[in-house]
């Protein structure tokens, strides 16, 4: 793991590095941006600079050393990533990370914890994270990653250095594909536009095998809708839940292993599809759009909603999704949504 492939996040690596080369390294670090932007990979990347044996000039990790090796294989006993324990970070976590701290680095300088999902931190867990904040260990490294830094405490907001991770750019994320993955050219733009400005989230819709498949099943089922009589928003809703729970599996990307996991991932496709639908209302076809294989179905469908319309089903969509999220009965979720989205004509 090294800073070099990193992409998309020069800003925040040349930070990284300068705190390396120039040896101001804090304990507490907050990265801060949007999911499947780099911030996991770059954290792990500045732990191996961290304890990197022989760095580079720059401030990178070597790459071949026995603490890189085994931070890329994940047995370095001197970094921990610390997932949540379902939907929190709980006490508990905090505790036994706490007591690890207590011992010195087995073989390299620092002893780096990295907090996935920091804004899941409980009450309890934040008010012990503070202790360790307030005092740290001179080896600690604490690097807290996070997509909605609003939900910590300011407490511990104002105790850590902040880092920002910016979304890429379609550019960016068709490269990165093109690197890395073996994609078909005709799927190479609507990948890097479901991405949504995030790379790892292009390299999981890559990886997955029924990613297309599973978006062509949601947008003919919205077409089919949008044709047919209100009522049928009842059967597509069940079509969709009955879908979602088709597609649970032991295998692939953990969100696709739970009946939320794959129906969050619908009800984004419908999100995107009326997102695009307002871009055209409002823009016409020279509207950028994530579905650019349907600009003409949406630039047809657009006609049959005014743009107060089209706001007020992107806004049952998203509060749907949070629904779902909440364990909320997801029939009764979709159908009402399917409601909330009947056009205007």
């Amino acid at each position: 793991m090294k800073f070099c492939d990193i992409k998309a996040q020069e800003t925040a690596v040349r930070m990284l590095q300068s705190c390396i080369q120039k040896s101001f390294v804090a304990h507490a670090y907050l990265f801060t941006g949007p999911k499947g932007s780099g911030k996991t990979t770059t954290a792990l990347a500045f732990a191996a600079a961290l304890n990197c044996s022989n760095p580079t000039p720059s401030g990178d990790a070597c790459g071949q050393c026995l603490s890189c090796m085994r931070i890329q294989g994940s047995t370095d006993a001197d970094v921990t990533v610390i997932s949540p324990d379902g939907n929190q970070t709980k006490m508990e976590q905090m505790q036994e990370m706490i007591k690890k701290l207590g011992f010195a680095p087995l073989s390299g300088r620092y002893k780096v914890f990295i907090l996935e999902q920091a804004d899941t931190l409980n009450a309890s867990s934040e008010n012990c994270i503070l202790k360790i904040l307030e005092e740290p260990p001179p080896y600690a490294v604490l690097i807290l990653l996070s997509s909605n830094q609003n939900a910590l405490l300011p407490t511990i907001r104002s105790r850590c250095r902040s880092v920002r991770f910016r979304g890429a750019s379609m550019h960016e994320i068709t490269a990165a594909l093109k690197e890395r993955c073996d994609v078909p050219d005709d799927e190479l733009q609507i990948l890097a536009a479901c991405a949504q400005g995030t790379i790892g989230r292009a390299f999981r819709m890559s990886a997955s095998p029924a990613f297309m498949e599973e978006r062509q099943i949601v947008l003919q089922a919205l077409k089919d809708w949008a044709a047919g009589p209100p009522v049928l928003g009842l059967q597509t809703a069940e079509l969709l839940r009955s879908e979602a729970t088709d597609r649970k599996s032991a295998k692939g990307d953990p969100e696709s292993r739970t009946l939320v996991g794959n129906l969050t991932g619908m009800v984004d496709h419908i999100l995107s599809w009326y997102a695009d639908l307002l871009a055209v209302k409002v823009r016409g076809i020279d509207a950028p759009v994530t579905n650019m294989d349907y600009l003409d179905d949406l630039t047809a469908h657009s006609e049959r909603y005014s743009t107060n319309r089209l706001q007020h089903a992107i806004r049952s969509i998203i509060e749907t999704r949070r629904y779902i999220e909440g364990n909320i009965t997801p029939q009764l979720a979709l159908e009402n949504m399917f409601f909330e989205m009947q056009p205007d004509m």
